[in-house]
């Protein structure tokens, strides 16, 4: 019972720890670069992957389905965002950036990513890789108790001691000689001697 109560909590608490490393992971982006910034609007699927992983933890007694479904939207609204993120400095790698200025910036490329953008993509990807494993450990031990058998109640192994009861004592009046506690002594043998012969005695010679 210690048990299950015990990876009850944990795989609760991984669900919860990791809605709030995505939902962390959403607003940095925000508040770092503000509404200026070109990945503030990674805070949607981060939002999304947030909600699914809070409902994994409180729907997880619905069924291991339910939650596995669960936890493959939030991680892949996580991975979603990680990639819109890359996607922006990728780009301006292959395509190039704008001049800068005052010239003027060609049709097609956009400007290099500031600061406050590439400290957001790095935190914001930290913390959606960390509720991706958090939320699997969870997931983890939700299969793990799915499979582990009740445990029975432990079972007495060493058969009882009967009670000690008195016998009855023998009377001479019920017809039953009480037994001696004294042990018997074996009979005393007597050994036999062979018998000698005769004593023959033999007359003077003269």
């Amino acid at each position: 019972m210690n048990q299950a109560s015990g990876q009850e909590r944990q795989l609760i608490w991984a669900f919860w720890l990791a809605a709030a490393l995505a939902g962390i992971g959403g607003v940095i982006p925000f508040a770092i670069g503000g509404t200026s910034s070109r990945v503030a609007g990674v805070i949607v699927p981060f939002g999304v992957a947030a909600i699914a992983m809070a409902a994994c933890a409180l729907f997880h007694s619905t069924g291991r389905a339910v939650t596995s479904a669960l936890y493959f939207v939030a991680g892949l609204a996580l991975v979603f965002g990680i990639l819109s993120m890359f996607s922006i400095p990728l780009q301006e790698a292959v395509l190039g950036t704008c001049p800068s200025p005052p010239q003027a910036c060609p049709a097609g490329l956009q400007r290099p990513v500031t600061l406050a953008e590439n400290t957001g993509i790095g935190f914001a990807t930290g913390f959606a890789i960390a509720s991706i494993f958090v939320g699997f450990f969870g997931l983890i031990v939700l299969y793990r108790r799915s499979v582990l058998p009740p445990t029975a109640p432990p079972v007495r192994q060493i058969p009882p001691i009967p009670s000690a009861s008195s016998p009855e004592p023998s009377t001479p009046e019920n017809g039953v000689t009480p037994p001696s506690d004294e042990p018997e002594l074996p009979a005393h043998l007597v050994e036999e001697l062979p018998e000698l012969p005769p004593h023959e005695s033999t007359p003077p010679t003269t």
